[in-house]
């Protein structure tokens, strides 16, 4: 699908992700986005006008989101330049990277920025004009919590979707805990030996708390521990339901970016002249309704036949997986070795900022096969409307 679409070694960044509302609940996200990429810059010693344009991943509105995309530009140093808005819900990093790899391959542009951003913390609370109403009294939304509660495309809400599949492949409460219970294991290898890995892609963020004070953001926040045990006492979501708050992921803050360019340019851009880096394909699909968890599984299968490998071939899989029913899923009708599946960690356990989620997933798909020596990876996840997206990578 791809030939000519390239990522240069540490050619990204990942925030920290932090649940919403704590330490990352008030800060404006696009200007902290804006902030870690000139960190990026500067520890890798990139000025921003190599840049000839940006794609922008944002999904929950902040302060002046009109301007986002051409502010985030001028806030990182290359007034110049803009570039759109991509907004998917939980795709939304998918479809930007794919959206910049598209310019890259038809030669509209040639060094792309992919920033991707959002804040759940105190979303927004809209009041939609209604002339109809009661003496013309407004609609009121809560921009998340109405968006997590209920999806016209479904008559659910994403719950739903995951109790629906569930019933449909007959998973049981035993299979969902102990896949929750691996899931934080392996993010755990990510925090070995003082966050070894993380820091191979993460920036701290500085907080700043009055006009005099701030702290440093250095690692993820609102992790919660998971035993066995503990998984086995929490209740259920519902009579009828086998999730638990343990089998689904938190909404989160944070964000995250990625350099798409030419093979030349990421070969100058590269930390590591010997590691090569491509974008392969993509794959898009959408789930019968009110199914979502469904969706990743032919959005991989298309990504994968339009790469021209097989599962076989694979030597990492990352998937944003909002419930623990998501891998369960994939690891059936794919027959995906868990050896390969979510090493290092996943949104399941870290947190799910819309956003940035996927983008920080296709970061760690990308270390955990340079530590591989290299070979072909596959990130997926599902989305709003019981779609799916995902992305193969191929590194050198």
């Amino acid at each position: 699908m791809f030939k000519n679409v390239y990522v240069p070694y540490k050619g990204y960044w990942c925030s920290p992700f932090c649940r919403w509302q704590e330490s990352l609940q008030n800060q404006h996200a696009v200007k902290l986005a804006a902030e870690t990429a000139k960190k990026f810059f500067q520890l890798r010693g990139i000025t921003p006008d190599i840049f000839d344009s940006i794609v922008f991943g944002a999904t929950i509105p902040q302060k002046m989101w009109f301007y986002d995309a051409p502010w985030f530009a001028t806030l990182i140093g290359n007034p110049s330049i803009s570039g759109p808005r991509v907004a998917q819900a939980c795709a939304t990093a998918t479809i930007s990277i794919k959206t910049a790899a598209a310019f890259i391959e038809t030669g509209s542009d040639a060094n792309i920025l992919v920033a991707t951003c959002d804040r759940a913390s105190n979303c927004p609370n809209i009041l939609w004009p209604n002339p109809t109403g009661l003496g013309g009294k407004p609609d009121f939304e809560s921009w998340m919590i109405d968006g997590f509660n209920f999806e016209p495309t479904g008559d659910t809400g994403p719950l739903g979707t995951a109790n629906n599949v569930v019933k449909e492949h007959g998973i049981t409460r035993q299979e969902s805990d102990a896949l929750v219970l691996d899931r934080y294991n392996k993010y755990l290898m990510s925090t070995a030996n003082d966050r070894e890995f993380q820091k191979r892609y993460m920036l701290p963020v500085e907080v700043w708390l009055s006009r005099k004070k701030s702290i440093i953001v250095e690692a993820d926040e609102g992790i919660t521990p998971c035993t066995a045990e503990g998984l086995a006492g929490l209740k259920t979501m519902g009579p009828d339901s086998i999730i638990t708050a343990g089998a689904q992921t938190h909404a989160a803050d944070g964000n995250a970016g990625m350099i798409v360019t030419t093979k030349d340019k990421a070969a100058s851009l590269s930390a590591d002249k010997g590691v090569t880096i491509q974008i392969l394909s993509y794959g898009y699909a959408r789930a019968k309704k009110a199914h979502m968890p469904d969706a990743p599984v032919p959005a991989s299968n298309q990504a994968l036949e339009k790469a021209g490998i097989k599962v076989s071939d694979l030597k990492a899989v990352k998937t944003h997986n909002p419930f623990s029913v998501n891998d369960i899923i994939m690891r059936k009708q794919m027959g995906i070795d868990d050896k390969i599946f979510n090493n290092y960690g996943s949104s399941l356990i870290w947190g799910h900022p819309q956003g940035p989620t996927v983008m920080r997933l296709a970061i760690e798909l990308i270390e955990e096969l340079v530590l591989k020596g290299g070979g072909y990876g596959l990130v997926a996840g599902c989305a709003a409307g019981d779609t799916g997206a995902a992305l193969v990578f191929k590194v050198n």
